[in-house]
This record gives C-alpha cells, structure tokens and sequence, in this order.
C-alpha cells in the first residue's frame, strides 16, 4: 500500500469529495483509491469507503484489490454474507492473491471458526508484505481461543518487528496478567525498557506489574517515569492515583487526579474519584461537593449519588439522600447494595411500609446475605412485628449458617424476650464463630453489657469480652 503523507492525503480527499460533489472530474489511479476508502473506513464512514471501492471497480475492472476491500470493510461491519460474495468473484480474478487470503481468514476469524483463520493467516505469511500485521492477528486468534501463551508470543514477536507498536505492548501486558506471569512480565517489561527507555507505555505496564507484586514504591516510581516522557498522558495520572489511593495517601491522590485536568477535560467520574480521596479523610464537605460536581457532569454515574445519599444522610438531609439514593437505584436497579441502602434510609425516616417492601423484594430476587436479614429484622422489630422477625433470622440463619452476627443478633433478642436457655445456645454458638464480633453483639444490646444473667452464661461458656 501506498504511503502517503498527511498533507497529500488531505489534498487527496479534497480531490476526491470534490469530484463526488460534481465539481471537478478527477482521475485517480489504483493506490489512490485504496488510501481514500481506507482513510473512510478508518474514519468510521462506511458508506463512503464502499462508495470509493466501487469507483476503483469501476475504474480497474480486472484489479480483485476493490473487491477484497469490499470484502475487508463488510466483514468488520459483520456483512459475512455480502463480504464471502465479493471474494467469490475476486477468486476468479487471482485465486492467489495472499490480500484474499488474509480476507478469507478474517471472516473465517468472525465466523468463530479461528482454527481455519489461523491455518490461512500463517499460509499467507511468507508472502504478506507486513509482517507484523499477519502476526498481530494470528496472535488475536489464540486469544480467542484462550491460549495465551502463544498469543503472548506472537505479541513478542510483534514488537520485535515494531516496538512502537503500544497495541501489541498492550496485548503483552494484558497475556501477561491473564496467566499470572507476573514476575516473567516484570523481567521482559524491564529488557523491553533497556531497549526503548522512552516508551512512556512500556514504563506504564512496568508500574502495573510491581503493583500486581504489592510493590507500591517500584510501582509509583515507574509511572512517574511515564508521567515524566509524556506529560499528558492522561492514564497514567489515573494509575499513579489509584496506587497511592491503596497506600492510603489520599490527599495526594486527589491532587494527581487534579493533575490530569490541565491536560483532559474533567470527567464525571474524575471528579467522583476526587470526592471518594477527601471521604476517606474525612473532609466530607469537600468530598460532597466534588460528588455534585461529578452528578452535574454526569446525571448518570450512580456511585456518585449514591455517596451524595449517604453523606446526606449523615447530616439529615432527608429529602436529598432520598432523592440520590433513588436515582442510584434508577440507574442501577440490580445492585442489590443500593437498594439495601435504600431499605435503610426509608426506615430511617420512618417509611417502614416501603422499607419492608423492598427488604422483601431483595429476598425474592434472591440476595439472601447476612445484612438483608439481619436489617429487615430490625426493622420489623421497630414496628412490634417481633415474631416475623425471629422467624427472619431463623431463615437467615438457613442461609447462611456460618453467619455469627446473625448468631449473635438471635441472642440478643431471645434474651429480650426472656428466653435465656435458647439464648445461650446461639451466644455460644456465636462465639465460637467470630470471637471477634461479641463486640457487634454489645453495640447492638447494650443493656446486656451488665446484665446478671448474661455475665452468668458468658461465665459457662468461656465467653471473654
């Protein structure tokens, strides 16, 4: 293929619209058209590239490169049928021709039949002019069918031929992690980086594999080098903030994710990242006020008002945190964490009839974790429906029987209602389960703290506080 520079690719495309708009008559010959409707394809114009195809048909009849093009740009729009049609008739022109070959592999290739895209990929590989390309693909096919240790392979060999290639620097990283090689990655990244020391990707997938390795300090100081070769290279600010985010540095996580503004546009979800950094320290005006920012930019990033509900909440803002919690919901109305929080607020502000509802309507669909129940018994205990909540519990208890809280929450309200010798079977069973959590057991019945009869059980089973 002909390689043409910037400047004559646009006169080149001005020519060519010009003469589709019925301007000026314009002769182009057969190289030209393969990089107009190849600049069409990749620029997502479709029609315009086939339109240029057909012009080239037309002007080289006896040349098959128009149809297998055809072919090329239908199979990636998965028009199979239409694309196995025009390499039908450009077979009868030259049943050779390795460009058909490599055509015929790719809708081999999104037929699902990759073995046979395979087979012909490495039939045309003596005689594809770019090399890399052929192996690019072979080497997608083995990730298709899961092999990637030979995909990672031919990922190498990509970037032997081109180093810069950052898709195939990518796709290595990405095999690399899949089979958990990581300190293999660790030894190629480091050579690759001996040979390219500017490739500001090869240092962004280095700091991802000592990240992997808990290796926090190597990892910081490898995206650093990144940051520092290209200084807007937007991902790796997002990198270098998601590490120092698990080292609990947060404040200066937020910065470096302020960092990035000067170079992209602010996002919705930057700003949540931002907001989630000043929660954790506990500056939750700020945080609130960059989750605000975040709704504003994107109306529909859920976890954001989902923190606005909670942070509201916190302040008795009840009408704002339900309004954000039920547009968290809206959004994502199969997060069953959402709806509990939900669940919670309603019966917070005395909307017990609502509550209920969707504590029922988690257990139909089937979340049946510890707090589901453990929440909905409160609550139903708050409205003197005492005896539905044991039963709750007890079916709680069903399913999940290694739950100590839900233990520990039975205990309680069997010693509420007097019924110490039940009571004393599930505080020991508790016990045994999670020592750690009796502390749980006497933030929710502190009454019991001093109580005789309670001190006397936890005397009988060894229970410590």
């Amino acid at each position: 293929m002909h390689d043409f520079e910037e400047p004559e690719l646009s006169d080149l495309i001005q020519r060519f619209e010009s003469m589709m708009k019925g301007g000026n008559p314009a002769f182009f010959d057969a190289e030209e058209y393969e990089q107009i409707s190849d600049f069409y394809f990749d620029s997502g114009k479709l029609s315009h590239a086939l339109e240029a195809v057909k012009m080239g048909e037309q002007q080289y009849p006896f040349s098959p490169i128009f149809l297998i093009k055809r072919a090329q740009y239908l199979t990636a729009y998965d028009h199979v049928e239409e694309a196995v049609a025009a390499l039908e008739r450009a077979e009868l022109m030259d049943p050779h021709n390795v460009e058909l070959i490599v055509a015929r592999a790719s809708i081999f290739s999104k037929k699902g039949q990759h073995q046979k895209a395979i087979q012909l990929f490495r039939q045309a590989y003596p005689r594809y002019q770019y090399k890399e390309e052929i192996l690019t693909m072979l080497a997608n096919e083995y990730q298709f069918l899961g092999d990637y240790n030979k995909a990672l392979k031919l990922y190498k060999d990509v970037l032997r031929l081109d180093p810069t290639d950052d898709i195939a620097l990518f796709n290595v990283a990405n095999c690399y992690d899949i089979v958990h090689k990581n300190q293999e990655a660790l030894t190629y990244f480091n050579a690759f980086i001996e040979q390219e020391p500017f490739s500001e990707q090869a240092w962004f997938h280095l700091s991802a594999v000592y990240s992997r390795l808990k290796k926090n300090d190597k990892a910081l100081w490898a995206i650093d080098y990144a940051i520092l070769i290209d200084e807007g290279f937007t991902a790796a600010y997002f990198e270098k903030a998601r590490i120092l985010e698990q080292e609990f540095r947060f404040e200066e996580a937020a910065k470096t994710y302020e960092e990035s503004f000067e170079i992209d546009e602010p996002s919705g979800y930057s700003y949540f990242k931002i907001g989630h950094c000043y929660n954790q320290i506990g500056n939750y005006s700020k945080a609130l006020s960059y989750f605000r920012r975040a709704v504003a930019d994107d109306p529909e990033l859920d976890e954001a008002h989902l923190e606005i509900a909670l942070l509201q909440d916190d302040l008795s803002n009840m009408h704002e945190a339900l309004y954000h919690i039920r547009k968290a919901v809206e959004l994502d109305p199969d997060n069953p964490d959402y709806i509990l929080v939900q669940a919670e607020l309603y019966s917070r502000y005395d909307l017990p009839d609502e509550a209920c509802e969707l504590y029922e309507h988690l257990l139909r669909e089937g979340f049946t974790g510890p707090d589901v129940y453990m929440d909905y018994a409160e609550l139903l205990v708050e409205i003197d429906e005492v005896e539905y909540a044991m039963e709750q519990l007890y079916t709680g208890l069903v399913a999940n029987p290694e739950s100590g809280d839900i233990h520990y929450r039975i205990a309680g309200y069997l010693f509420a209602m007097e019924e110490w010798d039940e009571g004393e079977i599930y505080l020991n069973k508790a016990y045994k389960l999670d020592k750690r959590r009796l502390t749980f057991f006497f933030i929710l019945f502190p009454m019991f703290r001093k109580n005789e009869r309670v001190l006397e059980i936890m005397k009988r089973g060894n229970i410590t506080q």
